[in-house]
């Protein structure tokens, strides 16, 4: 039987391997992000276009005297009331002498400081790329990277040999290869081929290669156009109500995450495998005024009901995965073709636009097969049309969008976030989506994946006492009146959260956040005898502390407690406690991290999260249930200019039970473990 110690000995011996410079710029990009996520169970399941974007600039940081709005909201943690002021200020005292002057403005404390100061510089911007098109290519920089990952366990899936029962097809490998070239944001190219664990990498000797390949060529600035892009691409305006391809930070108790800041055209660079655009998008600016066109064709995994006449779809997959016989044989299945414009209008207060799209399909779509889902779309064309707005009126920002789709509901999400000097900031948000509102890319301030069905208000306030102390809080109210997944009945929710943060500027934080919320559903299948939904209530405390003890060592804790409580069910607890050790030694190449964690949970309702550290872009969010350990180890090295290496082992030890996971996911024996190795060439 597979023992725990062989592990723990691996684990061991790699930690006392002397590798390389630990990548401390790339790894702060990832916790500026992490920092952003206030509950790691919503936690949308692509972040590396957001980890790529702040990569680059902190490799190349924005000039603050050339910068625009549009520039300094690439840096999303920036409310937009921080951007604002951040123009304002240079506007009024001119250009700014000293990086070092952002502490004069009220709304930018000493994290945000922290935070931003790696991005930004004052002095000549590289990201002008001035000059010809030979010269750009001769100052461009490229990299390839390959990321190699598969569990040490093998799952039943990979043991069936039967061909008539589901199986995986493939290898417990997964493998992703990205390859950039980019010429000073002039001219960006990125390709990415993935194939994920129990895909076969080649199909009935007529397929080659990989499950997935994206693609894109992005143009700035050339002839007419402000942004051309052809191949794979997102694209972000509003609030989302209609058009935003991407990943969408969750609720938080921040008053800046009530609010969206669309950044228009963008590159899709993550390995999200659909929900995103294919084909061509072009951006025209005129003085103040905007027009953006843009066309896409994707061929979607989709299952058929072909028993009557004329087939149809009944459920479209969105996983990306095609490992058993079904759902490779569902692939690209559904033809889906998307156009349409926005139209926009931006000064120094004042910002407008509209959207309008249509989404078509081959063959005609039937999703509601459920009764919650009575009211989802039908057919095989939807047309989309919204609005949007945002207003500066001092330190007060207003914001909103209205969507419609043709024939059936429509959509609303409008608020306000108001800076009351350096020590306040407060927010609300109203919103309303209508139960039978339809949008394939809608994705906005929401509670369930599908934006429809959802009534809510959100409260948000901070309190700055001092630049080292900040009290953020958040409150959200959601009423759905209709049924939905998992609640049978017209239900609503709360959700409340409180953090109290002292931060010690270039040395680390001690974080204590209280939350808690409040939703119905049904009663477990063996409690028939209730009637109506049940009642749900979760609390969690979480103690976080990260303290720099010296320029190369770093230590990190967190204690977390949660209570899962459901009407005739009793009450189930949880707990968890890591220990983490980062180091970084340039003089020595010497860099990597450490965590020992222990959790103990009394159900899976009750599951924790924690955020871990991982290879570059590889963010990982594991839950913690049952009652066990879990420990994992980072390392990187650079045996030779341009060359990275990132080496990754993460086992998990449960105290109890003979197998793991269900399905074709079930594994024998009480541990877990994988390995991942990472390799970028650079130029």
């Amino acid at each position: 039987m597979y023992s725990v110690f062989p592990s723990l000995f691996f684990l061991f011996v790699l930690y006392l391997i002397p590798l390389s410079v630990y990548s401390q710029i790339e790894t702060e990009a990832e916790e500026i992000m992490v920092n952003n996520i206030q509950d790691e169970s919503e936690v949308p399941t692509e972040l590396s276009d957001y980890a790529e974007t702040l990569s680059y600039y902190l490799k190349r940081p924005i000039d603050l005297n050339k910068a625009t709005a549009e520039d300094l909201h690439q840096l999303f943690f920036l409310t937009p009331v921080q951007v604002q002021q951040i123009l304002r200020h240079r506007e009024k005292a001119g250009p700014f002498i000293s990086t070092l002057e952002l502490q004069v403005i009220p709304s930018i404390n000493l994290e945000v400081l922290e935070q931003l100061l790696p991005f930004v510089k004052v002095n000549e911007n590289l990201l002008d790329g001035e000059g010809d098109l030979r010269g750009l290519v001769k100052k461009a920089n490229g990299s390839w990277m390959m990321t190699y990952s598969r569990g040490l366990q093998v799952p039943r899936g990979y043991e069936i040999a039967d061909p008539k029962r589901s199986r995986y097809l493939g290898t417990p490998d997964k493998i992703i290869n990205r390859i950039r070239w980019n010429a000073r944001q002039k001219l960006k190219i990125s390709l990415n081929m993935k194939k994920d664990a129990g895909e076969p990498f080649l199909v009935d000797q007529k397929r080659m290669g990989f499950d997935y390949y994206s693609g894109s060529i992005l143009i700035n600035k050339i002839g007419p156009f402000e942004k051309l892009i052809v191949g794979d691409y997102l694209l972000q305006f509003g609030q989302g109500l209609s058009l935003w391809n991407g990943a969408v930070l969750g609720r938080s108790a921040s008053v800046a995450n009530i609010m969206q800041q669309g950044l228009g055209i963008r590159a899709h660079t993550g390995l999200m495998e659909s929900k995103f655009m294919r084909g061509i998008a072009v951006q025209v600016k005129r003085k103040a005024f905007e027009f953006t066109p843009f066309f896409s064709f994707n061929k979607l995994s989709a299952s058929l009901n072909t028993d009557g006449a004329y087939p149809f779809v009944s459920s479209i997959n969105y996983s990306g995965l095609h490992r058993t016989p079904s759902e490779l044989n569902n692939r690209k299945r559904l033809h889906q073709m998307v156009y349409g414009l926005q139209l926009g209008y931006m000064d120094s207060r004042l910002k407008i636009g509209a959207n309008l799209l249509h989404t078509q399909f081959d063959l005609p779509l039937k999703l509601n097969t459920r009764p919650y889902s009575q009211h989802r779309f039908e057919g095989q064309y939807l047309q989309n049309v919204s609005a949007y707005y945002q207003y500066y009126l001092y330190n007060i920002l207003m914001f909103g969008e209205s969507a419609h789709s043709f024939g059936t509901g429509w959509a609303h999400n409008h608020g306000l976030i108001a800076a009351l000097g350096r020590k306040f900031s407060i927010s609300i948000s109203c919103r309303n989506y209508a139960k039978d509102y339809h949008a394939f890319f809608a994705q906005s301030f929401q509670v369930q994946s599908n934006l429809a069905n959802e009534e809510g208000l959100n409260l948000g306030f901070t309190f700055h006492p001092t630049r080292k102390i900040e009290w953020m809080n958040g409150l959200d109210y959601v009423k759905f009146p209709w049924m939905k997944y998992r609640t049978k009945l017209p239900s609503y929710s709360f959700l409340g959260r409180t953090q109290l943060s002292y931060i010690w500027y270039r040395k680390g934080h001690l974080r204590l956040r209280y939350q808690y919320k409040f939703y119905q559903e049904n009663f477990n299948a063996d409690q028939k005898e209730f009637k109506g939904v049940a009642d749900v209530s979760r609390q969690q405390l979480r103690l976080i502390f990260l303290y720099k003890l010296n320029n190369s060592l770093q230590i990190g804790n967190q204690v977390e407690v949660k209570e899962f409580h459901k009407t005739n069910f009793g009450k189930q607890h949880a707990v968890m406690v890591y220990q983490d050790l980062i180091w970084n030694r340039p003089k020595w190449k010497i860099g990597g991290n450490l965590r020992l964690a222990y959790f103990s949970s009394d159900s899976y309702d009750a599951r924790l999260f924690a955020y871990e550290r991982d290879v570059l872009y590889g963010f990982s969010f594991p839950s913690y249930f049952r009652k066990g350990f879990r420990t994992y180890l980072n390392q990187k090295l650079r045996p030779i200019k341009g060359i990275d290496i990132w080496l990754r082992y993460a086992l998990t030890h449960y105290f109890a039970g003979d197998k793991l996971g269900s399905g074709l996911d079930e594994i024998a024996g009480s541990n877990k473990s994988d390995v991942k190795v990472q390799i970028r060439y650079s130029w």
